[in-house]
């Protein structure tokens, strides 16, 4: 018999779980942590600006190459594209879950490698970026100047040249894009009279800067070849770049043979600007940088999130003077205290089986048993799922919870039937007992553990998104049950054969009390059952009725992959009537910022204006703020959930700020799967209407959504009849004019 060989030798038994025990516990410090298991595809993003371009001509210039380059690429699912008036484009591949995102990044660097020759110089003059990263934010960190001193260009600059780089680096970050960015740039206000009353045109200027400010390598001198021997050699510079506005200035547009000059500053005005004004970032009132962090879709955010935490306190310390950070939207709080709550509920689950355990056992040598077979057999677990690649999160940490009772059964099978032949034969060794404990029940501890795997194994191989989900659910509990019957045939008779004493448990008063009392309950049971085979037509009708109704339950119940959280924190996009101005949608952004501070389970709001969270693209009329909700614990009324904010966000900002288009929206219920919450459609054209027709359609799609019982709210970003300007130049005109 296979445990006999453990009940003679228990010290074997207990060396085999010291060290099973301490590698789960080796495991455990090692294994990530997730709030669910990555079940999210890898996405693929590639990205280009085309300087001035309106979206229609990035669609067809820019957008179409690269698309007809890509599509077909090895294990790619869809794309999907977006151009806007600003010039930029993105384009996003979403690839089949499992693939390798590396390989998926190298593939599709090589198809817009074939692409680069049919686009604009423009585009490819500026580059285009080709990232791996998932769709959703990691953190948000928000650069301020408390006291004012340091203005809002001076943050961008800093934070682009000397934090976003740093930030990138860290392992598991795709990308840290700065919102909001105002690089450095000389303008140039050039003055059409001066221009004219001095012969010059715009192309004049723009040849002069392009000679004038730029690198030259001078060479050296005293290098061979040379005819004569030399004893030093040289290396010449000359002016480069020019770096302020007086340099600028004193750009020589024409010289005069009589030694006279015409200069950038007879006919411009010079000034240190931005590059671009289309963005702006504040937070409770204050210009703020934004620094937006995207991690890789294998990366673990906990790990992530507190590298980038200590990085950043690290680069404080080398702040200018007047300079602050601050992290308001982080996604990691969400997980690290929702695991957190899962781990305690798993504690708490250990002490209530042991307590109900010594409850029913009235032994404290009794329950040393199960007591210490539940944590080897959790722990144990820890190491496989290491060696398998998995993590710790909800589904695994499910699992442990779910596990306990198949663990403590196994445990209390031995230990009462072991206990039952002591009371029997009060002259039987404990380790005989053990030896015919285990005769009698080895046979089903495995019959049962069979049975277990045969139900929970199938969960682990179930295809799709689905199967990703509850796959490490489905081996964890199958692992712990494997681990179960083990110590349930190795580490349990040892220990009842160690702890248990001739003639079984003496049993103590208030054990006999309690026994009396369950045998009245026990009895009452009894009546009721055989209540129950005397009216078999009534409790059958009984039956029926309740299975009907349970039937109507489960057909009514909404069903999902998983339920929607409260995750802390709210995404509002703002969007005003197409061609709005910037200025414009900032008064509104300050009139939406200001209903949602005054709500009381708000904690902060984070805005950038010109951007909109939906789109992922810059424009003029939209704005989107990260608004963050106080702590849970601080939060406890049903009108403090998220969803419940939401909706009054939704509502004041209908009747207060009728001027633009307010949404707020939840995260997304799993990272990764999106940048919001909430169902995402895609109307396509596919027979190339044009943006005109597909815009009459899918008003009409969204009035015959919005009469469904089932959605609410159903709204779209898209605009086909943004307002713009047609300048028809008589170019025959143009060229005589020069």
């Amino acid at each position: 018999m296979f445990s006999a060989f453990f009940i003679r030798r228990p010290k074997f038994a207990l060396v085999i779980s010291i060290v099973l025990t301490l590698l789960g516990s080796l495991a455990l410090r090692l294994l990530p942590v997730n709030e669910y298991p990555p079940i999210a595809p890898p996405n693929i993003v590639v990205s280009g600006v085309y300087p001035g371009a309106a979206a229609e001509v990035v669609e067809m210039a820019v957008g179409a190459p690269i698309e007809d380059a890509v599509n077909g690429v090895e294990d790619m699912l869809y794309m999907s594209s977006k151009s806007a008036n600003d010039g930029s484009y993105s384009l996003t591949i979403t690839f089949a879950i499992g693939t390798d995102a590396d390989m998926a990044l190298v593939r599709v660097q090589n198809r817009v490698k074939l692409a680069e020759p049919t686009l604009p110089a423009e585009v490819t003059a500026r580059g285009l970026q080709i990232v791996e990263r998932a769709p959703d934010m990691l953190k948000i960190i928000s650069f301020t100047s408390p006291d004012e001193s340091l203005d809002y260009k001076f943050l961008s600059n800093y934070v682009k040249i000397n934090v976003a780089g740093a930030l990138c680096r860290v392992q598991g970050i795709s990308g840290a894009t700065v919102m909001g960015e105002a690089d450095y740039a000389m303008r140039l206000w050039l003055d059409p009279d001066k221009m004219a009353n001095r012969s010059l045109s715009v192309t004049d200027i723009q040849a002069a800067l392009r000679e004038q400010n730029v690198q030259v390598a001078a060479g050296k001198i005293g290098g061979p070849p040379f005819d004569q021997r030399m004893e030093t050699e040289f290396t010449l510079r000359v002016k480069g770049r020019l770096q302020d506005v007086q340099e600028f200035e004193n750009i020589v547009l024409r010289a005069r043979p009589d030694g006279s000059a015409i200069y950038l500053r007879d006919v411009a005005r010079v000034e240190l600007g931005q590059s671009s004004y289309g963005f702006y970032g504040e937070i409770s009132g204050r210009p703020a940088v934004n620094v937006a962090l995207y991690q890789a879709s294998d990366a673990n955010a906990l790990e992530v999130g507190k590298a980038v935490d200590a990085l950043v306190a690290d680069l404080a310390q080398a702040f200018p003077a007047g300079m602050a950070y601050q992290i308001n939207y982080d996604t990691t709080r969400y997980v690290s205290t929702a695991v957190s709550q899962v781990v305690q509920s798993l504690l708490v689950a250990v002490l209530l089986v042991v307590l109900i355990t010594f409850l029913f056992l009235g032994s404290l040598r009794a329950t040393l048993v199960p007591a210490v077979t539940i944590p080897v057999s959790l722990v144990s677990s820890l190491a496989v799922l290491f060696l398998l690649g998995m993590s710790i999160n909800t589904m695994t940490l499910f699992a442990l919870i779910l596990a306990i009772g198949v663990v403590v059964d196994d445990a209390i099978l031995v230990i009462e039937n072991c206990d039952r032949h002591l009371r029997e034969d009060p002259e039987l060794h404990p380790r005989d007992a053990a030896l015919q404990t285990m005769r009698e029940v080895g046979g089903a501890i495995i019959a049962t553990t069979l049975v277990l795997l045969a139900v929970f194994l199938p969960v682990a191989a179930l295809p799709g998104i689905t199967g990703e989900m509850y796959r490490q659910f489905g081996v964890t509990i199958c692992v712990a049950v494997v681990f179960s019957s083990i110590n349930a045939l190795t580490l349990s008779p040892a220990l009842c054969a160690l702890l248990l004493q001739r003639g079984g448990q003496r049993d103590a008063g208030w054990y006999r009390l309690f026994l009396a009392g369950f045998a009245r309950v026990t009895g009452g049971y009894t009546r009721g059952v055989d209540w129950v085979l005397r009216k078999l037509l009534v409790v059958g009708l009984i039956f029926i009725a309740w299975m009907g109704a349970l039937a109507v339950g489960v057909i009514a119940t909404p069903t999902a992959l998983v339920p929607d959280e409260d995750k802390g924190a709210l995404l509002v996009n703002i969007q005003l009537p197409d061609a709005a101005s910037l200025l414009r949608t900032r008064d509104a952004v300050r009139k939406v910022s200001d209903i949602i501070a005054a709500d009381g389970a708000v904690q902060s709001v984070t805005e950038v204006t010109g951007f909109s969270i939906l789109t992922g693209a810059m424009a003029s009329n939209a704005a989107t703020l990260f608004v963050v909700l106080k702590h849970w614990d601080d939060r406890q009324r049903a009108e403090e959930l998220v969803f419940n904010v939401a909706q009054r966000i939704n509502q004041q900002a209908f009747l207060r700020v009728p001027e633009a288009q307010v949404v707020a929206i939840a995260p997304p219920a799993i990272p990764g799967m999106g940048a919001v919450g909430g169902l995402e459609l895609m109307l396509q054209d596919t027979l190339s209407r044009g943006p005109t027709e597909l815009a009459t359609v899918l008003n009409n799609f969204i009035v015959e959504s919005n009469s469904q019982p089932a959605l609410a709210g159903v709204f779209s970003t898209f605009r086909a009849n943004v307002p713009q300007y047609f300048i028809d130049v008589d170019r025959v005109k143009a060229k005589n004019l020069g």
